[in-house]
Order: structure tokens, then C-alpha cells, then sequence
């Protein structure tokens, strides 16, 4: 055998091939169902994520323990190939509402690190169900009728970023 081909498959061409078959398995299944390449679009999560990145969304993160506030979720729209990232911010049966840019949980403040530009959002509390959870984006830079915002049921909560 040539030394290019012994470099390349090994003493055992039989048992590389297998290796290979394994391999292509594991990857097939780790990206399939555990993490979920996500190409992300829109500006709604900056800075925390920008525009025209791509993450992987854990699928096992929220299997041992339901989503806290803070938590950023991968919440599916259309199956697992149209999803938003977003911020969980409200968690079940509380009521959520923002008065000139601030979160309000249950009627009082609540401060955000992770807000960097927030524009003066006013919105009436709303409460959240038995097995729902309150989502927005980072970016509040700009008027709250051009977020993707509000209650998600929490079958629709897929996991949350591997980074």
C-alpha cells in the first residue's frame, strides 16, 4: 500500500471505516437533537448576540430544571428550523408590564444588566399563565411595536445557547 493511502486510512482500512461510520453517527445525532445549529438574524438580542451569527441551541439545558429569569431561551415558531432567541423576563403566574423603559415584575422594578439601550417602552401589565413564560429581546433601543415580545408557552421553549 502507498504511504499516502496508509496516512490516510491506517494500517486497517476495514476498522478506519467503521471509526468513520461511528463518527458520522454521533455528529449526525449531537447536531440533529442535542445542539441545534441556529443561524441568528435581526437585532433584537444585541450586544448579547449580533446579527448574522450562528449558535448552537442546547436542547438537555432545561431537562433537569425549568428556565429562571434571565435565562435566554430558543423558542421554536415553526418546528426546530424557525426559532428566536430570546430573554426570559417574567416566569409563571406573575404580571409583567414596562413603565418609561423599566421592567416591572409583579409591580415593582426589577434591573437589567444585560439592557444596554433602552428606549421609554410603556406597556400594561399582563400576567402570565400556569406554563408560561414572559420573552423580549436585549436590544431596547428602539419603540416596542417593532419587538417580538409576550407570553410563550413553555412546550415552546426548546433550550437555551450552548455559548
Amino acid at each position: 500500500m502507498p504511504w499516502y493511502l496508509r496516512l490516510l486510512v491506517g494500517k486497517s482500512p476495514r476498522r478506519t471505516l467503521v471509526r468513520a461510520i461511528i463518527i458520522a453517527a454521533i455528529a449526525f445525532i449531537a447536531f440533529r437533537y442535542l445542539f441545534i445549529p441556529v443561524h441568528l438574524r435581526g437585532a433584537s438580542m444585541e450586544p448579547s448576540y449580533a446579527n448574522g451569527s450562528v449558535n448552537f441551541v442546547n436542547t438537555l439545558r432545561f431537562r433537569f430544571g425549568p428556565p429562571r429569569r434571565g435565562d435566554v431561551v430558543a423558542i421554536k415558531m415553526a418546528g426546530t428550523r424557525v426559532m428566536l432567541f430570546k430573554r426570559i423576563v417574567g416566569l409563571p403566574n406573575e404580571r409583567i408590564g414596562f413603565r418609561n423603559g423599566i421592567l416591572l415584575v409583579n409591580g415593582k422594578e426589577f434591573q437589567e444588566p444585560y439592557v444596554v439601550h433602552r428606549e421609554q417602552w410603556n406597556m400594561p401589565e399582563v400576567v402570565t399563565g400556569e406554563n408560561e413564560y414572559f420573552v423580549v429581546g436585549d436590544n431596547r433601543g428602539t419603540a416596542i411595536e417593532e419587538h417580538a415580545l409576550g407570553r410563550v408557552d413553555k412546550r415552546r421553549i426548546v433550550g437555551g445557547p450552548l455559548f
